[in-house]
């Protein structure tokens, strides 16, 4: 195992971790000091999370030196196993990720290489500030941390890209390398085994850039008091749009009577976009293809979605609308401001995310925002990409399967029946069922997964719209022009 302690991941006081809701619960296995470092949960935009708990605190942790060059780099006795090093910055799915390179370490993992060794490793992050100044950090950081193991003659062999690094930066970026060579050489054909929409989500440009082992979808979060104080049947499979609205009007609540709201109905936020389900219902895909460049913000049915959505303010009064409103009405904490609805990611029951959850209003069609939390990859620097591929394969075959929201079919069956060697997959029954009910109707949205789109249009389009400052097309146009431009960088 890893000479190098994980450490934690640490973020903004004023977000959730996305990464948190896709983290899997740990069962009753033991927690060694790896892990207890490890689960130390974190606060940030996402960026998911896969993706998403409550506002976990922030702490600044010491820098720590870049590893010196183990025995391992030396020229090595015929039949000595190579050691190759997995870094990653998902403490929150440490548990299993560990659980994985002790079992094959220990000759347990299906598929593994008799002649390889792993070694774990976590990329240290402190966050300076907002959110944009974090996915700036952590890109930097990043490349820095990978430049670092180069250099003393350590280079990674494994990395796990998160959302927090932006997916299309680290696609483009360089850092890794693209995965089709390998695929078609191997004629176990394991990308067959991955959902094709979880596929999708790793292609950049025409060239599948790493394997998918994490997804988020959006839900609703309600806050059940509310709607049982009010009478009001709590949202279920086959909610509706309409039915959304007549809740949120009754949930709307001016308690004082002092002419100003007390209580929304529902508070759009701003690290899930909120307009984005609206607008994927009427399109039934998403609005950006990083594959090609192409936005669709234009198109008369993403027009269609978007009006929805400005119309829950401006004419339903269903959420914060018009000049007063400001960017902090839109960020956590939202409890002790009384949100009786938000649109959020799946997460389990044991996360810090408030509320319960339930599927998306449904319009047109049933669908909701599928992004990618986490994808296992090649590093550009890796020693001997073949050796890295032997077990990057079966690795991300067995991470997909075992993650919540799975990317490995066969991890559906799991959830439906969980065995012992599933635990991270058990959930209650409704949450379950919302689970499946998720990775059916789920579209695979590029936009949803990337924490600098979000953040940018949240910035850009959601709060200009949400104050009336602009008009839907309008506003529109500008999101449309700033999207390609990114897109094309």
């Amino acid at each position: 195992m890893s000479a190098v302690e994980p450490r934690a991941l640490l973020y903004p006081k004023t977000s959730p971790s996305p990464d948190n809701s896709n983290a899997a619960p740990t069962g009753t296995r033991p927690l060694t000091r790896r892990a207890l470092f490890g689960r130390a949960l974190i606060g940030a935009q996402v960026v998911l999370l896969a993706a998403c708990g409550g506002g976990d605190e922030n702490e600044e942790e010491q820098p720590r030196a870049a590893p010196t060059a183990p025995q391992a780099s030396l020229p090595k006795p015929a039949g000595e196993p190579t050691t190759l090093t997995l870094a990653s910055m998902l403490v929150s799915f440490a548990p299993v990720i560990d659980k994985a390179v002790d079992e094959w370490n220990r000759g347990e993992f299906p598929g593994a290489s008799e002649d390889i060794q792993l070694e774990r490793l976590t990329i240290q992050i402190s966050s300076r500030g907002g959110p944009e100044e974090t996915t700036e950090h952590i890109q930097e950081r990043a490349q820095t941390f990978l430049a670092e193991r180069e250099s003393a003659g350590t280079p990674l062999d494994l990395l796990i890209v998160n959302r927090l690094f932006d997916f299309p930066w680290a696609f483009r970026s360089g850092i890794l390398q693209p995965l089709d060579r390998l695929l078609q050489q191997d004629g176990n054909d394991p990308s067959a085994r991955f959902m094709p929409s979880a596929l999708e989500l790793t292609r950049f440009r025409g060239q599948m850039m790493a394997l998918p082992v994490s997804l988020g979808a959006g839900v609703t979060r309600y806050n059940p008091k509310h709607f049982e104080d009010a009478g009001l049947p709590v949202p279920d499979n086959g909610w509706t749009r309409e039915e959304f609205i007549a809740a949120a009007l009754r949930l709307t609540q001016d308690t004082d009577n002092d002419g100003k709201i007390d209580s929304w109905g529902f508070r759009p936020i701003w690290n899930f976009v909120n307009w984005l389900p609206f607008v994927m219902q009427e399109l039934d895909r998403d609005v950006v293809d990083v594959n090609t460049g192409e936005v669709r913000l234009l198109d008369p049915a993403a027009l269609r979605g978007l009006q929805f959505w400005h119309e829950l303010g401006n004419k339903h009064g269903i959420m914060p609308h018009g000049a007063d409103v400001t960017a902090d009405l839109f960020r956590f904490p939202f409890w002790n401001r009384h949100p009786s609805t938000f649109f959020y990611y799946f997460a389990t029951p044991s996360s810090t995310a408030t509320g319960k959850q339930a599927p998306l209003p449904a319009g047109p069609r049933d669908v909701s925002p599928l992004m990618l939390g986490a994808c296992l990859a090649i590093p550009a620097g890796a020693r001997d990409t073949a050796k890295s591929y032997e077990a990057l394969a079966p690795l991300a075959l067995y991470l997909g399967e075992h993650f919540l929201l799975p990317t490995v079919i066969s991890g559906q069956e799991f959830i439906e029946n969980p065995t012992s060697g599933y635990i991270e997959l058990l959930l209650p029954e409704h949450e379950r069922q919302l689970a499946l009910w998720l990775l059916q109707t789920g579209r695979p949205s590029h936009l949803a997964s990337s924490a600098t789109m979000l953040f940018q249009l949240f910035e850009q389009f959601s709060i200009p719209l949400a104050r009336g400052e602009v008009a839907v097309e309008q506003a529109a146009q500008e999101a449309q022009n700033w999207l390609q431009a990114y897109l094309n960088r």
